[in-house]
């Protein structure tokens, strides 16, 4: 066990980090040359944006307020793009966020359309492009247009700088004196926003109190399940045993799932809701800012730039969440509805009850294993989003597993064997088990980690998975009742037999208990004859459980019966040193207690407990 538990572990370490480095692995940049002859050979593509035509570079430019392409520049074609291989020269796309700068730059003065002016000039010898008006006189350089530019584009370069300069001019006059409609509208759209916001808050806060009231009543059914007695006798009746409290504790606690799964699909369809109203709330911000970016994409790339890694982050969540209920409906389906353990008919997996009973369990725990999975890629994402690399996180988080493993040894001790718990089928919850002298009770939750079990006294006990060395499961498929009884030794066997054969056939065909024997009781016959008379066995195959109740009915008819046919219960036989001295056949009401407490272990009569 120990070895199959050593290479389980290794197996999912090895399959998780690679499975991390793979899925968000991204490439990173050498921290040293390669020797020459090693490594990529030939022109690396340019980036993404611009075009290469042979030896030139081509990107657009855009207009800050309707993101249409105003023209294209052009560059000579950089290779290598490295900062030490570029050097002083300036790239296309470099040329293109100058401009790009240059246009905000202008846009964030408060400059009057109607005094704008654009210029073609020259500037040590280059041609260019600048703007100015009354308030600022200084003339703000925008971008240069060079031979490279006037090649590309077919045309004369003073022709391209004024072709250039109009469409400059008629855009960012067009978009100056829109802006304050655009401001409005935007506005608009956030005030529309807050206020679907708020209707959607008021609905949650309804759906929250319906839940909470839901959450009372689970939390009434756990607790009357967990602290009722419902096999306690009354204080005139017989004592109970221990058994017997576990077996209808374990029918109790079944028959209180039912109500309890009710209303756990009530608070799930609830959370459901709640979750999706808080989503649509998210996609009417989301569509909001799509409606903004629509009417003014200057205003929401600047002056609400803010709120991208918000909502960033946000989507993040979204998505993260959507597969989590997906996968954990996909679990639900595939355990409950198609259930393929009525499949696999070469395994016997039990009656109907007990394929259920490990479904459950095994959808709890898959449930489990499948939000941490998808939890942790969300979380990578999130990194990622913040602009933290994915590759250092992995390769940080591999290392901290690794050490998590060798450090929480326990830990992990208890994950696989939880694992093994649930493929082998051990038990599940709703059975009753015996862990020797750790505990004995009904098992109420089951994870990859932990056991929970509910003793006869109401304590729940929770032990550790790696503790569970050795199991005795008392309801697994169907239990028996063990019945072991002692009858004078002068007692006729055949009469004995054919009484306990009677009172055994009699119970099975009682209406009121046959619904609780899954066969025809078998008396074994004689397994031993002492001095303590002949013993007789007998067995009965009962519904799981049911070994309990049917067993002490069982001992109660017995009881009667002896009593009715003139059987005498077996009673050991002592003597004292001279054995032809007979101290007790039966013993008297005064020497029980001494009697009872004898040994036949060879001790001699002087001793105080054998001269009364």
């Amino acid at each position: 066990m120990a070895f199959v538990q050593r290479l389980i572990l290794f197996g999912l370490s090895l399959l998780l980090t690679l499975g991390l480095t793979l899925a968000v692995g991204q490439p990173s940049q050498a921290q040293f040359s390669m020797p020459d002859g090693f490594g990529q050979s030939g022109p690396v593509g340019p980036p993404e944006g611009v075009v290469r035509y042979g030896n030139v570079e081509a990107t657009a430019v855009e207009s800050p307020f309707s993101s249409t392409v105003l023209f294209t520049i052009a560059s000579p074609t950089v290779y290598d793009r490295a900062p030490d291989a570029v050097g002083d020269r300036q790239t296309v796309e470099q040329r293109a966020e100058e401009i790009k700068a240059k246009l905000l730059l202008l846009l964030q003065r408060p400059m009057n359309p109607e005094t704008l002016v654009f210029e073609v000039s020259q500037l040590n010898n280059v041609v260019i492009i600048d703007a100015r008006d009354n308030q600022f006189t200084r003339p703000l350089v925008l971008l240069s247009v060079t031979e490279v530019d006037a090649d590309f584009n077919g045309q004369p370069i003073d022709e391209l700088a004024e072709q250039w300069r109009d469409a400059l001019e008629q855009d960012l006059r067009q978009g100056l004196a829109k802006l304050p409609s655009d401001r409005r509208r935007v506005n608009h759209i956030l005030a529309g926003l807050a206020l679907v916001t708020a209707s959607f808050v008021v609905l949650k806060y309804g759906l929250s109190k319906r839940q909470s009231q839901l959450r009372r009543q689970k939390k009434l059914l756990r607790t009357a399940a967990a602290a009722a007695e419902p096999g306690k006798p009354s204080v005139k009746g017989p004592a109970i045993s221990l058994g017997e409290q576990l077996a209808q504790t374990r029918t109790f606690f079944l028959h209180s799932l039912e109500q309890i799964f009710s209303l756990d699909r009530q608070l799930s369809a609830l959370d459901f809701l709640q979750w999706l109203i808080f989503w649509l709330m998210i996609l009417a911000w989301y569509s909001g800012f799509l409606w903004i970016a629509g009417v003014s994409p200057y205003l929401l790339g600047n002056q609400y730039k803010y709120l991208e890694v918000p909502l960033s982050l946000l989507l993040i969540w979204f998505l993260t969440g959507l597969a989590i209920r997906v996968s954990r409906r996909l679990i639900d389906i595939f355990l409950t509805r198609w259930n393929p353990l009525d499949r696999v008919d070469f395994i016997d997996l039990g009656d109907a009850q007990r394929r259920q009973l490990r479904g459950s369990t095994i959808s709890g725990a898959a449930k489990g294993l499948v939000t941490v999975v998808i939890a942790l890629f969300g979380l990578l994402s999130a990194l990622n989003a913040l602009g933290l690399s994915t590759t250092s996180v992995v390769a940080i988080g591999s290392l901290a597993g690794l050490a998590i493993t060798f450090g929480s040894q326990n830990l992990v001790k208890d994950l696989v064997n939880g694992f093994l718990i649930l493929a082998e089928d051990q038990y599940a919850i709703g059975d009753v088990i015996d862990l020797g002298s750790q505990t004995t009770g009904l098992v109420e939750n089951l994870n990859m980690r932990v056991t929970q079990i509910r003793s006869g006294k109401g304590e729940l006990i929770t032990i550790p998975n790696s503790a569970i060395t050795q199991v005795r499961n008392l309801t697994r498929s169907w239990s028996r009742v063990e019945f072991a009884i002692d009858v004078a030794y002068h007692t006729n066997p055949d009469k004995a037999l054919a009484v306990l054969r009677a009172v055994a056939h009699g119970l099975y065909t009682d209406p009121a208990w046959h619904d609780k024997i899954l066969a025809e009781p078998t008396v074994l016959g004689i397994d031993s004859v002492s001095h303590s008379g002949i013993t007789i066995t007998t067995w009965i195959q009962t519904e799981p459980a049911q070994q309990w109740t049917v067993g002490r009915e069982l001992r109660l008819r017995v009881r009667n019966a002896l009593e009715a046919n003139g059987i005498e219960i077996g009673i050991p036989q002592y003597y004292s040193l001279d054995s032809s001295v007979k101290l007790s056949d039966r013993p008297s009401p005064q020497r029980t207690d001494a009697i009872a407490g004898a040994r036949t272990d060879g001790r001699t009569a002087d001793q105080p407990w054998l001269q009364q």
